[in-house]
């Protein structure tokens, strides 16, 4: 079971924050031995130096370094706040249109979905569409609908 001791002894200073030298998930957070089971370093360290948590609640770092272990940088939180914390940041990743990976279409093809759709056409109709741009039919309807490639 991980003690504050055997956590402080896999740290280095970096700046103000305490890096955990130990294991680190692909995730980047680190992983300790403790209560049976691998366990994120941050959030034991929370819970030792502090009180327990509930699985529910998230461990925040005011510093947003992954593998920091500083207690004074660490602070309790629902999901929906980390979440707000993380944007508010500005490290949340999200790619819309032609940036996001798997998207197919690119905006001009979007546009000329729009201009030529013409309902229950062979030629231009929502199948036809979206055969012709690779997609499929629902993908269609979903720009048409405005659901996917939301106009401004």
């Amino acid at each position: 079971m991980a003690t504050i001791d055997s956590l402080m002894r896999r740290t280095v200073e970096a700046g103000e924050c305490l890096e955990f030298t130990g294991h680190i998930c692909k995730a980047g957070y680190g992983l300790v031995w403790h209560e049976g089971k691998n366990r994120l370093a941050h959030r034991v360290s929370f819970e030792l130096h502090n009180a327990p948590i509930t699985e529910k609640q998230d461990v925040m770092h005011s510093c947003d370094n992954r593998k920091c272990i500083n207690p004074a940088h660490l602070s309790l939180g629902s999901r929906s706040e980390n979440l707000r914390d993380m944007l508010a940041k500005g490290r949340g990743r999200h790619c819309f249109g032609e940036a996001h990976p798997f998207s197919k279409l690119t905006s001009d093809a979007v546009a000329q979905i729009r201009r030529e759709f013409q309902p229950y056409s062979r030629t231009h109709g929502a199948a036809a569409l979206a055969r012709r741009f690779g997609v499929t039919q629902g993908a269609v309807s979903c720009v048409l609908r405005g659901k996917s490639w939301k106009q401004a």
